[in-house]
């Protein structure tokens, strides 16, 4: 946990001065909150139940005028006189009595219109006295030199009732903005990040699981970030509160209590433990029904075209029923050994607290429990227990928050390639790839010391059938993937190794265009200028260069026609156009063209040859080729098989050969007949 938070303390130490506001108010309400027991035991104990101290004879005039006499709390003399409250009545005795008896039980005895009470204290002693029942007017008048006290210990509780609002308000409200902030910095990182991985990060996860993450999991930061605030710094403060409370009542009991704390930790440590290994199934369980949804909302078509729905919903259908077994072993923990029980537990302190006061008033290691003191106790002690439920409560939010928050710094700090860029010299464009073997798992080669070279301003051909190596060649050119330590071979552009600049760098002189031409949400002109800072009319001629004048011909808006996102309102052969457009605008030395025009109606593939024809000119351009006609005026064509290359030469020596590539023509020659 500790490692988890260091990371996401990256994010919080940016608004640290919204952190200190925030834990400010925070321990302004905590003390608040110390203040509302205390005095609400003055308001109980010195004032509503303070009648029952002793009144004390004087001769001065004073609020309190009774039966001839006047009566006061504050100058003590030897006569005096007790006010005593049994069931809401209150009696007048006309002589002191130990305050032992006054605290203990009371028995009120009628007889003949004489009245008697028996006082009997915590040592079963007894003492009856004769006693005055009070009216209400006398019993106010007892209460007058209270009133002015009360009405200011009153306005300092509804003081501290706004000051506790305004102060929460203001916590909440700060911790809310650092929240909004660690969490949009975070995502920022995250997409930042995303760029930068290596394509083997891609084809191991799902893009539905991704996306998840940076949707969902970053959320996770928020809610540890809240949870902590709760737990670390707000339940912890209120302990710490409460007990400096309890302390100052009596530091005896407040001791006893600390015998809960050990049980406690036993409790939260088996609970937690149990918890994290549910929270990880659930958290990867929801990324699973994600990535799943993703995958059947793209290949909705499929679906739909081949009646797979039920086998679909059949398979989602156990995805959620998993998701959901694992959220109920959660339900059922918290239910069982978590916050739930500690509600129970609270209520038991509570009714404990009720029930062993609540016959009286009793003498508890030489401390005298008054009303008042039980009050605050009870609520010292709720504000102990309180956080214990918080702790149960919210440790299931921390559990998923932390397993979130980890996997969405997976890809913060997941591996990533350097983002280092700087201008170098136009390069030549000489390739060469100098025995190469390469695999991506281990003892499993996909390339098998390959060896060619390809000169400046040349056009080459890269034929094979499926699994031949070719896109393997291209990954490693563009530096998708690199050669490993148990690789061999090397690859030059201009007789220099290809790894010696950063890949940013290396990459500004090559271009590619691929088999499912990629288009972003926007404008065509967002789309042709794509990262370069070429002018619109610049971008017209370069679409108009690539045969692109009938697709802006076509569009009410031109160039400035909105394209859906992934171009779904153009066709395969208008996105490939753009495509190719786009490349051209970067204006690469090197062009790769992956199989390009393999899903393209054959009067675009015209259009699209006659425009590669004319970029050609001063370009190094590599065509991995599935039509074979598309490479027919290559200067050279190299043919792999099987990770090997077993061809290499132009259309007219290859045919002569009479091997792999002869035959695929062939092949393909013959199916156009028959077509």
């Amino acid at each position: 946990m500790f490692k988890t938070m260091k990371k996401v303390w990256r994010y919080i130490r940016k608004y640290k001065k919204l952190l200190v506001i925030s834990i400010t108010t925070m321990i302004i309400v905590q003390i608040l909150n110390l203040a509302s027991p205390l005095i609400v035991k003055s308001i109980m104990d010195d004032y509503l139940i303070g009648i029952e101290n002793v009144w004390y004879e004087t001769l001065e005039e004073t609020d309190v005028y009774y039966n001839n006499k006047y009566y006061t709390q504050d100058i003590e003399s030897t006569n005096g006189a007790m006010v005593v409250i049994q069931r809401a009545n209150y009696y007048f005795v006309d002589e002191i009595i130990s305050m032992d008896y006054i605290r203990g039980n009371k028995e009120v005895i009628t007889n003949n219109d004489i009245i008697e009470i028996t006082f009997t204290n915590q040592q079963n002693n007894q003492i009856t006295v004769e006693a005055v029942k009070l009216s209400n007017d006398e019993v106010k008048l007892f209460y007058t030199p209270f009133i002015n006290p009360l009405q200011v210990l009153v306005i300092l509780l509804a003081v501290r009732l706004l000051l506790q609002i305004i102060f929460s308000y203001i916590q909440r409200i700060t911790t809310a903005h650092i929240n909004v902030n660690i969490v949009r910095d975070a995502r920022i990182d995250a997409v930042t990040s995303l760029q930068r991985m290596p394509i083997s990060y891609f084809e191991e996860e799902p893009a539905g699981k991704i996306a998840n993450r940076i949707i969902n999991d970053v959320g996770g930061m928020m809610g540890l970030f809240s949870t902590l605030m709760n737990l670390v710094l707000n339940a912890s403060m209120a302990i710490v509160f409460a007990y400096i409370g309890m302390f100052y009542l009596d530091k005896n009991l407040a001791l006893w209590t600390f015998i809960i704390f050990p049980l406690v930790y036993l409790w939260v440590k088996y609970f937690v433990k149990s918890l994290n290994l549910i929270a990880v199934k659930v958290n990867e369980q929801r990324s699973l029904i994600t990535a799943e949804i993703n995958e059947i909302i793209n290949g909705i078509s499929i679906l739909q075209v081949f009646n797979y729905e039920e086998e679909t919903i059949t398979k989602f259908n156990k995805l959620s029923k998993s998701y959901m077994k694992e959220q109920l072993k959660e339900n059922r923990l918290h239910l069982g050994i978590g916050w739930n029980m500690i509600r129970l537990i609270g209520s038991l302190v509570t009714a404990v607290i009720v029930l062993y006061f609540g016959n009286g008033y009793l003498t508890i290691i030489g401390f005298t429990a008054t009303a008042g003191t039980i009050y605050a106790y009870n609520t010292y002690l709720t504000a102990i227990i309180e956080p214990v439920g918080i702790l149960f409560r919210e440790i299931g939010n921390l559990e998923h928050s932390l397993v979130r928050t980890e996997r969405i710094f997976k890809i913060i700090d997941g591996e990533q390639e350097s983002d280092e860029f700087f201008e170098t010299p136009l390069i030549e464009g000489n390739i060469k790839f100098n025995d190469v073997w390469f695999s991506y798992k281990e003892n499993h080669p996909v390339l098998k010391g390959i060896s060619f070279e390809i000169k400046p301003n040349t056009m080459v051909g890269i034929v094979g059938h499926t699994g031949s190596g070719k896109s393997t060649l291209m990954n490693l050119l563009l530096r998708f993937y690199d050669l490993k330590e148990t690789d061999s071979g090397s690859i030059e552009i201009d007789n220099k190794d290809i790894t010696i600049n950063p890949k940013r760098t290396y990459r500004q002189h090559i271009g590619i265009i691929l088999q499912e031409p990629i288009l972003f949400a926007g404008t065509l002109l967002d789309n042709v200028k794509f990262g370069t800072n070429i002018t619109d009319e610049e971008a017209i001629e370069i679409l108009i260069s690539v045969g692109g004048e009938q697709l802006l011909n076509k569009l009410p808006n031109g160039i400035y026609e909105e394209i859906n996102r992934q171009g779904s309102n153009m066709s395969i052969g208008e996105r490939q156009i753009i495509s190719f457009a786009r490349v051209i605008a970067h204006n690469p030395r090197i062009l790769i063209m992956d199989e390009a025009t393999a899903n393209i109606d054959t009067e675009t593939e015209e259009i699209i040859q006659k425009a590669l024809n004319k970029v050609k000119e001063n370009r190094t351009v590599i065509v991995i080729a599935h039509r074979l006609s598309t490479i027919k005026n290559a200067n050279k064509i190299i043919v792999l098989d099987n990770g090997l290359k077993v061809e290499e030469g132009n259309h007219t020596n290859l045919i002569n050969l009479n091997g792999i590539y002869a035959n695929m023509y062939r092949s393909q020659i013959k199916s156009a007949k028959t077509e």
